[in-house]
C-alpha cells in the first residue's frame, strides 16, 4: 500500500494551482464559476428581471446586466435558481428561467392573485455549455424591486 501526498494541484497547461488540500484535508477550488444577484426593479409581465444590485461573480462567470444574464464559462452540471417577491395584487404572477432564451422545463414558479406580496422560488440543476446563458423572465403579474428578497443564482457543481 502506497501513500499519495499532496498538497497542491496545478494544471498542465499554465501551471496555475487548480486544487488544494489543507492539513485538514479540506478540498479548495479556487476557479470554480459562480454568480449572484438581485433585482431592484419592478419588472412587469414579458420581460426578463433585471440584475440590478448585489451582484458577485467569480470563475470566468459573467453577470451581463445589460442583458440580463449570467453567462458561463464551461461546460458542466449548474445550479441555478431564484428567489423573487412579487406584487401579487391584481393578477398571477409566474417567473421562468431560461437557457439561451428558451424556457427551461420544469422550471417556473406561480403565484395567484390576491395577496399583497407573495414569494416566489425556484431551484435547479442542469447541464449547460460553455458560453451557454441564464435569464430569469416574468411570463405575467409584476415583480417586485425589494433587493432584501430577491436572489438570483449560477454555479458550477462540476
Amino acid at each position: 500500500m502506497s501513500t499519495l501526498k499532496v498538497g497542491t494541484i496545478q494544471d498542465h497547461a499554465n501551471s496555475n494551482t487548480a486544487i488544494t488540500i489543507d492539513s485538514a484535508g479540506r478540498v479548495l477550488k479556487p476557479v470554480i464559476p459562480y454568480g449572484q444577484a438581485s433585482s431592484g426593479v419592478v419588472t412587469n409581465a414579458n420581460n426578463i428581471i433585471q440584475l440590478t444590485a448585489n451582484v458577485i461573480s467569480g470563475g470566468g462567470l459573467t453577470v451581463d446586466q445589460t442583458n440580463e444574464r449570467m453567462i458561463v464559462p464551461v461546460a458542466g452540471l449548474y445550479a441555478i435558481g431564484f428567489s423573487q417577491l412579487t406584487d401579487s395584487t391584481s393578477a398571477n404572477t409566474e417567473v421562468y428561467m431560461r437557457k439561451n432564451g428558451n424556457q427551461i422545463l420544469g422550471t417556473s414558479s406561480q403565484t395567484h392573485a390576491g395577496n399583497d406580496y407573495d414569494n416566489l422560488s425556484c431551484h435547479f440543476l442542469i447541464t449547460l455549455a460553455a458560453n451557454d446563458y441564464i435569464d430569469w423572465y416574468v411570463a405575467a403579474g409584476v415583480t417586485h424591486n425589494n433587493t432584501g428578497y430577491n436572489s438570483h443564482y449560477v454555479y458550477l457543481l462540476g
